[in-house]
């Protein structure tokens, strides 16, 4: 295996900073994961994560890198007590008409399109992933510890400062601090600008609490309680994770579902579907409800950002902050892992550590461009949805409304759409002929 280094340093012990400590363990000596929050060994949200009380998805294609990055994942995951999902019939989504199997609603009936995922708490994810990253010899973690400042020299990152004016030095540094990272402000100290953002003002904000599951539940292991836009601004989920409990979320776009029982309750009951009243009013509540907003979606541009210093990468939402609606967020991390790997393999082997900045971040945009288009496609379907609407806006609107006409009788279509949102195929396969042919064909019918 390529060795490039004695020590690479991750900032971040969540979900993207493990997966980037178990990519970075193939090719240096030793990593350290350093993370701010105390953790406990046990399935735990930190508290620096508002968003871990909530649901989270891992798509199909987190998933696959996943097990790749850890063979028995799955396994694992079963035994710790995940639920195991079959996407075609296990998830459902109940629609002001009636239920579906897709979130548009053109597909109403289950066909076996041959995709699995895992159905859990944010907290047994990341348990799971640090218990498997921790396992490896030469990775350490260390909690309690919050970055100051980046160290440099001669334009070079060579480790960091701590509060309590310790210093760490590594031949690699990589900012996995999440959408509370730093790393702007650390490149404004050293002499670098800010790098250029996009923004879109979701104005999003959930409430959520876990039920005992009653024994009276007959719904899907995964049910979305959605309307399309723009009218529908309310939804709610319902998702069945381990200790046979459920997570019930309330979610508003521009209207927030309060924390208090009444309020809970009386949002609940607005929404189109009785479902989640039936829960509140039958299970027991096992913890408090907890609130979260997120007024904006945001992209850093790094790959735009002249004169970036060798020694240092970022990697997940300290990069790119999806809109946590469509759980993108950890597939898309797994995704931005799998490319430091690749990275690291083949820049790596012509060029060491120099201007590896450049060759990882053009890959990162290219994987965050697929996620964010789908989100945005989405989010700006809401006139309220603040944020520029990009050049062909409207037009791509009309292409995939065409696009999921065609896909009602036609399974294999199904399949690709599904493995586009589940972050498995790129956003491109949509493109590529015959198929655009055939969707161009159907918007001017």
């Amino acid at each position: 295996m390529l060795r490039l280094g004695g020590h690479a340093l991750v900032i971040g012990g969540s979900i993207a900073g493990l997966m980037t400590a178990r990519v970075l363990s193939d090719f240096f000596d030793q990593v350290t994961v350093i993370e701010r929050d105390d953790i406990e060994e046990r399935p735990i949200i930190h508290k620096s994560i508002p968003q871990g009380n909530h649901f989270h998805g891992l798509l199909q294609g987190g998933h696959q890198i996943l097990c790749s990055l850890f063979p028995g994942f799955a396994e694992d995951l079963r035994t710790l007590g995940a639920v195991r999902l079959r996407m075609d019939g296990d998830v459902a989504w109940y629609l002001p008409d009636g239920k579906a199997y897709n979130f548009t609603g053109s597909v109403r009936e289950p066909y076996a399109l041959g995709f699995e995922a895992h159905s859990a708490s944010r907290g047994l994810f990341e348990f799971l992933i640090r218990r498997r990253t921790l396992a490896l010899p030469n990775v350490r973690f260390e909690t309690g510890i919050a970055v100051r400042e980046l160290c440099c020299r001669h334009g070079r990152v060579h480790g960091v400062r701590c509060d309590g004016a310790r210093s760490l030095e590594a031949e690699l540094v990589v900012d996995a601090g999440g959408r509370g990272s730093r790393a702007t402000k650390w490149l404004i100290a050293i002499g670098l600008r800010a790098p250029d953002e996009t923004t879109i003002g979701v104005d999003i904000a959930y409430s959520t609490a876990y039920f005992q599951r009653p024994r009276s539940y007959a719904g899907e292991s995964l049910v979305f309680i959605v309307g399309p836009p723009p009218d529908f601004v309310k939804r709610g989920y319902v998702c069945t994770v381990e200790d046979d409990r459920l997570l019930v979320s309330l979610i508003g776009r521009f209207v927030y579902p309060p924390t208090d029982d009444q309020g809970f309750f009386d949002f609940a009951r607005s929404l189109h579907s009785p479902l989640i009243c039936q829960i509140i009013q039958e299970a027991e509540r096992l913890t408090p409800i907890a609130h979260h907003r997120v007024p904006i979606s945001l992209q850093r541009h790094y790959e735009h950002l002249p004169g970036f210093p060798d020694g240092l990468l970022i990697i997940g939402d300290a990069v790119c902050c999806l809109n946590p609606v469509y759980g993108q967020g950890m597939s898309t991390a797994a995704l931005q892992a799998r490319a430091l790997q690749q990275v690291l393999a083949e820049h790596g082997a012509r060029h060491g550590l120099g201007k590896i900045g450049a060759a990882f971040f053009s890959k990162v945009a290219e994987i965050n461009n697929g996620p964010w288009t789908l989100a945005a496609n989405l989010d700006l379907a809401y006139p309220q949805t603040r944020g520029e609407r990009p050049p062909g806006f409207r037009e791509r609107a009309r292409y995939m409304a065409a696009l999921d006409r065609l896909q009602v009788d036609d399974i294999e279509l199904q399949r690709l759409v599904m493995a586009v949102f589940h972050l498995a195929r790129p956003l491109s396969a949509l493109h590529e002929e015959p198929l655009r042919s055939r969707v161009l064909a159907r918007m001017h019918s």
